[in-house]
């Protein structure tokens, strides 16, 4: 053991002794040696910077990566995390764009220029990119040969470049000969210090002085260590290679506004992901770096300036790329001659051509601008729909959604729901002028008319194809509120929460009524209701009176009576009714905790609560039980299509609890039920007496499945929800399901409303006067969807006609010679022969 200790010891010592005497050697031999005169201090002063290059890539940089890591390690993640974007595809795969940073960022979000101070917290400016999956191998190949051809070598083997580093002192002279004043050189800048550099915002640029330079190089040599540690941990570069694939500046728009990262580059300079990228095109994007692609024309100087820079991109680094990495010769001669074919012009940013043409239509001012630049694009594109799809995922992950989601397709058609949009913000045009004199001051249903003074109430129009597929959404405001209110968000995650709901679902909650009445199985249409306030005479109708009298079930419906629905509902039972407000994810009143509401009384007034996607989703189901599919799991409408998911996301990783499971509706919906669900749930559209049309919805009768041929079935049904004040409407609903004859099934939801009955936006407004009108139109854009998406497969089965049994033992009786005989002449072939042998 003392042996050992004085082995130690005098390591020490020689540790510690030997650098002193090297720096007595050297300042013998140079600063104090009289042979070499005034050049010494020459001498010297090199001298002591190679020792300084030394020091910082062999001894500074390795403690500052160990050391920084503990106290960066959250940081460096965070500050990665909030420049992913969020890839958006439409239904056939073609990319729209990427969310705005506005949507999309964790704690905090800066979309402008220059840092912003928050505390003791710096919020860097955003840039976007989407993240890649698997990091094209000639990229990363091409980009390390021209920007860090040591990494992870003896010459830089934690994050600082020491060839770099010394050749700072030659460029110096050499810059300030060349420009005959005192300029600061240049050294060669590792990945880790471009990460540095990008990520923080501080790049070079041509205005920057001597100070300001030295200043930023301190700067990236203080950070690169750290990030190097970081990205290589037990020497897995994985990381640090995903990090050079997202982060770095690829190229821009004229004026500004790059594009950071393989993918989202790739997506717009050729039109395709990053992993279809051929070997030249991934060569010529990383020669990009330091030397982005200008992506659009200017003046004559900006084009000469943007075609000059693509050449050298082209023919001089890409096509060096390929002289150096590629050693067989018949591909390196393909690659480049395909170099040789890129350098003929830059090209211009790639749309898909039904993407293109939406742009053209609808915002023709602002086309060339998105082309290029995919954010703009994805708004303009995707006005309200954005919203929407950040909030499902948002309700599924929480606000850390984008450590799972990679990329989203959509389920509607981008240009169609545009379309649809511009007929529905004209009906909203028409409706204001209509009833100007009944919506409150502080509103507005033109959305043209929005200012400081006057907003839209929530206007949601929403339609879901037979799986549950959002295929025409719209929606006014930027909080989603299709679904769910924004004190059913947490705050501490961003997840919904049913539970602290409050819009109430109005009469819509009545379709739980004729569900449960179904179930049990006893009434008809013509079952009898007592009805306190029922007319004297008219009990057909939808007048009301004082007298208590019967009125039948299929008119109660029709009309929207309470009391006799709540009547009938006390006499039915609360248990059977509740669990049908459970079962579709519907909340109490508060009242009800104490003894209050009965579940009878609440689901025909109205009273529970529900996010418009819920009360959607309880029409799908019914729609679901009607035509024959009752035994298929069902899920709440969605507009995502498809996630592309991260690693992290990868089977289902990070759905959060609250996650409502799929509903199989004859779970709820008892098949043997359906014929009555149908008759009531018509009525609002077809009830008629006395060849007069009443009902909720007798304003769009025509849409009645009896009074159409291109329809097999159409239920729907109708609320407004109020104050104490009747007349104060807080919300207009209207909720349905229809199929035409082709087989195209569609569900609905449509609301006009605040949801807040301390703010109602109208009074003597009901559904009828505003959901109804926004409804026609809605199904009239469903009857053309129907048109080019028929949907066969959810046709029942064509019924088979048996022959009757004639026994061999019995001679045929008289009937049956007659049915025979019939059925002879119904025979098409028989009748052919006939013909024939007349002839």
């Amino acid at each position: 053991m003392l042996s050992i200790l004085r082995l130690l010891t005098a390591l020490s010592d020689i540790c510690l002794r030997l650098p002193r005497q090297i720096v007595r050697r050297l300042m013998s031999a140079v600063a104090f040696n009289p042979k070499l005169g005034p050049i010494r201090h020459v001498f010297t002063a090199a001298t002591l910077y190679v020792l300084f290059a030394l020091v910082l890539v062999y001894i500074a940089a390795p403690i500052r990566g160990y050391v920084g890591d503990l106290t960066l390690h959250e940081k460096l993640g965070y500050d990665a995390e909030r420049w992913l974007a969020t890839a958006i595809y439409d239904p056939k795969g073609n990319f729209v764009g990427t969310f705005d940073p506005r949507l999309d960022s964790l704690r905090d979000v800066n979309y402008t220029d220059s840092d912003i101070e928050l505390g003791n917290y710096v919020a860097s400016p955003d840039h976007k990119s989407i993240p890649v999956r698997d990091v094209p191998e000639q990229y990363w190949r091409c980009l390390t040969y021209h920007e860090d051809r040591y990494l992870g070598g003896a010459l830089n083997p934690f994050g600082i470049d020491l060839v770099g580093v010394l050749k700072i002192p030659v460029t110096t002279i050499t810059h300030s000969i060349a420009a005959r004043r005192p300029m600061l050189g240049v050294g060669g800048s590792t990945l880790p210090m471009q990460f540095a550099r990008v990520i923080y915002k501080t790049p070079p640029h041509a205005g920057e002085g001597g100070i300001t330079k030295l200043r930023r190089k301190l700067g990236e040599w203080w950070l690169a260590p750290v990030i190097y540690r970081e990205l290589t941990r037990n020497g897995d570069d994985t990381l640090l290679k995903q990090w050079a694939a997202n982060h770095i500046w690829l190229a821009q728009r004229t004026g500004g506004q790059p594009l950071h990262g393989v993918e989202v580059t790739s997506q717009v300079v050729f039109g395709k992901e990053a992993k279809d990228l051929s070997t030249a095109e991934q060569f010529v994007l990383a020669s990009a770096v330091n030397k982005p692609i200008i992506l659009l024309q200017g003046n004559d100087r900006l084009n000469a300036v943007r075609l000059d820079r693509w050449r050298y991109i082209t023919e001089v680094r890409a096509r060096t790329c390929a002289e150096k990495l590629i050693t067989d010769e018949a591909e390196q001669r393909k690659v480049v001659f395909e170099l040789m074919a890129l350098a003929g012009g830059p090209p211009d940013p790639k749309v898909k051509p039904k993407l293109e043409a939406a742009l053209e239509r609808f915002v023709p001012d602002q086309v060339k601008r998105a082309e290029a630049n995919p954010m703009i694009r994805a708004n303009l594109l995707l006005p309200a729909a954005r919203f929407g799809i950040r909030e499902e995922m948002k309700q599924s992950y929480g606000f850390g959604w984008r450590d799972y989601v990679r990329g989203v397709t959509t389920t509607f058609d981008i240009g169609e729901n545009l379309t649809f949009r511009e007929k529905l913000d004209a009906k909203l045009t028409a409706l204001n002028t209509e009833w100007a004199s009944r919506i409150n001051a502080a509103f507005t249903l033109d959305p043209k008319k929005v200012t400081a003074d006057k907003t839209l109430p929530n206007v949601i129009v929403v339609a879901a194809d037979a799986e549950g597929r959002i295929v025409r959404y719209y929606e006014t405001g930027e909080t989603a509120a299709y679904f769910g209110s924004l004190p059913a968000r947490r705050s501490s995650d961003g997840v919904y929460d049913p539970a602290f709901e409050s819009r109430q679902v109005a009469s819509t909650g009545k379709m739980l009524l004729a569900i449960a009445l179904a179930n049990q199985g006893r009434d008809t249409g013509e079952s009898p209701y007592s009805d306190p306030a029922a007319p004297a005479q008219g009990l057909d109708t939808c007048a009301r009176g004082t007298s208590q009298q019967n009125r039948k079930a299929i008119v109660a419906f029709a009309c929207s009576l309470n009391a006799p629905l709540i009547n009938r509902g006390a006499a039915l039972g609360q248990a059977p009714i509740r669990r049908l407000i459970d079962g579709f994810g519907f909340t109490m009143p508060p009242a009800a905790s104490t003894g209050g509401t009965p579940p009878s009384t609440a689901v025909v007034l109205g009273q529970i609560a529900g996010a418009p996607r819920r009360v959607h989703f309880m029409s799908s189901v019914v729609l679901a039980s009607l035509i024959g599919r009752g035994d298929r799991p069902m899920r709440p409408p969605t507009m995502i299509k498809t996630y592309d998911y991260t690693q992290k996301g990868q089977n289902g990783g990070g759905i959060a609890a609250e996650a409502r499971p799929a509903v199989i509706p004859k779970s709820l919906i008892r098949p043997r039920g359906t014929g009555l669900i149908r008759t009531l749930l018509e009525a609002p559209l077809c009830y008629e007496t006395g060849g007069k049309f009443y009902g909720t919805l007798k304003s769009i009768a025509k849409w009645c499945a009896r009074r159409r041929g291109d329809l097999r079935l159409h239920f729907a049904k109708t609320g407004t929800s109020v104050t104490l004040d009747p007349n104060a409407t807080v919300d207009a609903w209207a909720s349905g399901g229809l199929q035409f004859a082709n087989g195209a099934a569609y569900s609905y939801v449509v609301l006009v409303g605040t949801g807040n009955a301390s703010q109602p936006w109208a009074h003597d407004l009901h559904a009828a006067q505003v959901a109804a009108p926004l409804l026609e139109v809605l199904l009239g854009d469903l009857a053309d969807h129907a048109k080019a998406n028929p949907r066969r497969d959810l046709l029942p089965p064509p019924r088979v006609k048996s022959a009757p049994r004639i026994s061999k033992a019995a001679p045929p009786s008289a009937s049956s010679k007659v049915f025979a005989s019939k059925a002879l002449q119904r025979s098409p072939s028989d009748e052919q022969l006939r013909t024939l042998t007349s002839n």
